[in-house]
């Protein structure tokens, strides 16, 4: 069975046109979304004041032929016969089943946490010389005795997942779409190590605020890739096909979005300023966490808040960036060794998410037990952790295009206990910063940690588009 996609642009020739399609459409729009198979349906104005953008989902062929058949009909079909439109059709599989492990791999995760062969302690206390020895252990007893994988996979399968072959490129993606029409579809990306899944709870707010006490004429449609190499979408065939330019085409291509938003953080900041800078025709703006630094800097021009920020950088590095550096240099080292290893992994990502979020000090009380251990889970069974280092080499070896100068509107939000805070003089020598937001709490994990401070500052920032 697949999705069928539909398209494009209805383009009145004349404001009699136009006044034709403001009449029909609201019933239009009401009775086609509440078709059998109906997934989502949009038309919404562009800045010519002639030409809507239209797109619509249909579960299959059957219920898109009754659609269309329907329409030919109809009353907005009859009167809007003679207005032109451009469309285009594509398909893809639909009923996406993102995760489907076996009992015998579920038996295999569980032995191998049991059967975990501990490190001798050290004579250091806490998280003094890593992760936390006893939290660690505490988690795995967790993971392995009484964490119900099934009920998070169910969750997890009846997410909007959809899939996309671009370029030789399997992309899984989440589609939230708008409750109200007519804002701008915005795409989201995370960083590491996150997957699609830590973005769930932001996209819904964006798609529909009035199931948080918002205002629904304020919604989007909200894209939600996975990122290829992390849970979910496979790595990249090649080298050379750049996961920036994987998102236009999804967006613009395939989904049919003419204009459209963006925003990340950490590994999808830097995707998002790479999309604005390749893209800025289809690129209404985008909304950052974090910031590439400019290509070349003349140190006479620093500021003393430029200069505070680059010593925070350079202390942040000493302390904490042992992990980028094994990730830029040598990172199929460090693979086989947290791809065999359920402990190991978790391991790795736990201390990131004690280290990196506003936690103060005590993971537990931003990360739940089940959140760590489905984080986990689903980078072990999709065997995800090894291909999710690849961007860092990718970075670090001049593969991924750099970020020079990006002209789109950018909106910056920094939270206090991310990796770094930069003035916004810093970010405005490579973006043209039109929003600036410094929050009062949450870290690297924001949206986690903060959904609702965030979807405040993205919506606030697409209202100015």
């Amino acid at each position: 069975m697949t999705t069928v996609h539909l398209t494009g642009q209805l383009i009145c020739a004349t404001p009699t046109d136009v006044a034709i399609v403001e009449t029909h459409l609201p019933e239009h729009v009401a009775l086609t979304r509440a078709e059998p198979g109906c997934v989502s349906f949009e038309v919404t104005p562009t800045d010519d004041p002639l030409v809507w953008d239209v797109a619509e989902v249909f579960e299959d062929d059957e219920s898109f032929a009754a659609h269309q058949a329907r329409v030919a009909s109809s009353e907005w079909g009859r009167a809007t016969a003679a207005i032109e439109r451009r469309y285009q059709v594509t398909r893809s599989p639909a009923g996406q089943t993102v995760m489907d492990v076996s009992d015998d791999d579920l038996a295999d995760l569980r032995r191998r946490l049991h059967d975990t062969r501990w490190p001798d302690r050290w004579p250091t206390a806490g998280w003094e010389a890593g992760t936390d020895q006893d939290e660690l252990r505490r988690l795995v007893t967790y993971w392995a005795d009484d964490f119900d994988w099934e009920a998070q996979q169910r969750g997890i399968n009846a997410l909007p997942w959809h899939q996309a072959e671009i370029g030789g490129a399997a992309i899984t993606y989440l589609r939230f779409d708008a409750e109200a029409p007519g804002g701008i579809p915005v795409v989201l990306t995370n960083g590491w190590p996150s997957t699609a899944l830590e973005l769930v709870g932001l996209a819904r707010r964006l798609a529909t605020p009035s199931h948080y006490g918002g205002d629904p004429a304020s919604a989007v449609t909200v894209i939600v890739p996975a990122l290829p190499g992390l849970p979910f979408s496979p790595q990249r065939p090649t080298f050379g096909d750049q996961t920036h330019e994987l998102w236009h085409t999804l967006m613009h291509d395939h989904l049919g979005f003419a204009r459209y938003a963006a925003h990340g953080g950490d590994l999808g900041a830097g995707i998002t300023s790479r999309l604005a800078q390749a893209h800025p025709e289809a690129v209404a703006g985008i909304h950052l966490l974090a910031v590439a630094a400019p290509l070349e800097v003349d140190a006479e021009t620093l500021t003393e808040e430029e200069q505070a920020h680059l010593a925070r950088v350079e202390a942040w590095d000493a302390e904490e960036g042992a992990y980028e550096h094994q990730h830029h240099t040598r990172p199929l080292t460090l693979a086989p060794a947290l791809s065999d290893s359920p402990v190991g992994l978790l391991s790795w990502i736990l201390e990131k998410h004690r280290a990196w979020s506003d936690c103060g000090g005590d993971v537990s009380s931003r990360f739940s037990d089940d959140y760590l251990a489905t984080l986990a889970s689903v980078y072990w069974f999709t065997n995800a952790i090894g291909t999710s280092l690849r961007p860092y080499y990718e970075s670090a070896t001049g593969i991924t295009t750099r970020v020079d100068r990006v002209e789109v509107p950018t909106a910056v939000a920094l939270f206090p206990h991310d990796l770094a805070s930069p003035p916004r003089s810093w970010a405005e020598r490579s973006y043209d910063v039109r929003r600036f937001t410094t929050m009062p709490r949450g870290g690297h994990f924001a949206p986690h940690e903060e959904p609702e401070l965030l979807a405040d500052d993205i919506r606030a920032f697409l209202t100015t588009l």
